[in-house]
């Protein structure tokens, strides 16, 4: 091979190389997993994402798909988890609102689809005990964490921000608003080196009850009727033109997985706790467990005038610019229909 020799790289090493990126490029495309095919899946380890959790852990997912090997990839927050259906890495996605909103109008309305709801509520506003901070104007001078730069918790902040007549100190404003990971969040609150954070369950629970925090807000009363689409269930429209029996399949194993937690519901948080020791390496005291679980509700409806709301906070949050792509085509809900129908018979 003249390419290898006037690189310097012997034949046999050239050969291994050829060979390992074009196992990587199949990889990237959804290659197979020990003979099957994957169904590539994105979620984060909070209470919020009960229904990804629950549905891989206790093989309700494998079940509906048995054909295909379910492969999760967990992520911190949604920017991550878009970056991974972006770049095809992932095919489905347990997301917020937020993230799958600014990447479908990044991507001229072609990256993806919301097939279905999975969580409403479950965010809160909370402080350190020793800061006086009553309200959300209060947070004038004041340091305030979130997850991650551009996801649901960080343009829920930004947005209320607004609401107060106030801003982030990145947007000219005095509230200092710092992207950390949940679990730094903690560290922080415990070091007393952040005044507050906008977080998800169960951190705002775990951090009330081991840094002694306290809520400020619980977001649902900021919403009308405390109704707001927390998690939702993407897929990449492109994965989806393809494989639209596998996306039936998925949303019939959601329905399976929501009944279950609906009538299982002591079995479903045993899951949710056994998973989120494994993937974070603590399990949570059962009266946090309890308490985020009291804030968070589960179904399937992505809750279009939810979504419509996050738009316009992004818009006002200063993420977004006014834009005549309709959200219509986001939502598509016509084989969830179908699972449901599935599922009353």
């Amino acid at each position: 091979m003249r390419f290898g020799k006037e690189l310097g790289i012997p034949a046999f090493v050239f050969f291994a190389i050829l060979a390992c990126l074009i196992f990587v490029g199949k990889r990237n495309a959804g290659a197979e997993t020990n003979g099957k095919p994957e169904v590539r899946i994105a979620y984060f380890p909070n209470v919020t994402h009960s229904p990804a959790i629950v549905g891989v852990a206790s093989g309700l997912w494998s079940k509906e798909l048995p054909n295909y090997t379910i492969s999760p990839r967990v992520v911190n927050a949604g920017p991550e988890a878009m970056e991974a259906l972006l770049a095809k890495e992932v095919d489905f996605s347990f997301v917020g609102p937020s993230p799958a909103i600014n990447t479908y109008i990044k991507s001229n309305g072609k990256a993806l689809k919301i097939i279905a709801g999975a969580c409403q509520g479950g965010a809160s506003l909370i402080r350190r005990a020793d800061v006086k901070i009553n309200g959300i104007r209060d947070l004038d001078g004041k340091s305030v964490a979130v997850p991650q730069i551009g996801g649901t918790q960080d343009v829920s902040c930004r947005y209320f921000l607004t609401k107060n007549g106030l801003k982030a100190k990145d947007q000219g404003g005095t509230v200092d608003v710092i992207p950390i990971k949940n679990a730094d969040i903690l560290a922080l609150f415990l070091q007393k080196h952040i005044d507050a954070a906008w977080v998800p369950e169960p951190w705002a629970a775990r951090i009330k009850k081991e840094a002694g925090a306290q809520t400020v807000v619980d977001e649902r009363t900021l919403w009308p009727e405390g109704n707001f689409s927390t998690t939702v269930l993407v897929v990449r429209s492109e994965y989806a033109a393809a494989h639209p029996d596998v996306v039936a399949s998925v949303l019939r194993a959601h329905e399976a997985t929501l009944n279950w937690i609906a009538t299982h519901q002591p079995g479903a948080k045993k899951v949710v706790n056994s998973e989120l020791k494994r993937l974070t390496g603590k399990a949570l005291a059962s009266d946090v467990l309890d308490e985020a679980w009291s804030h968070v509700t589960f179904g399937d409806d992505p809750n279009a005038s939810s979504i419509e709301a996050f738009a316009q906070a992004a818009v006002e949050a200063g993420y977004q610019k006014n834009t005549e792509l309709s959200l219509i085509p986001l939502i598509d809900t016509q084989r969830l229909q179908e699972a449901r129908e599935k599922r009353r018979k």
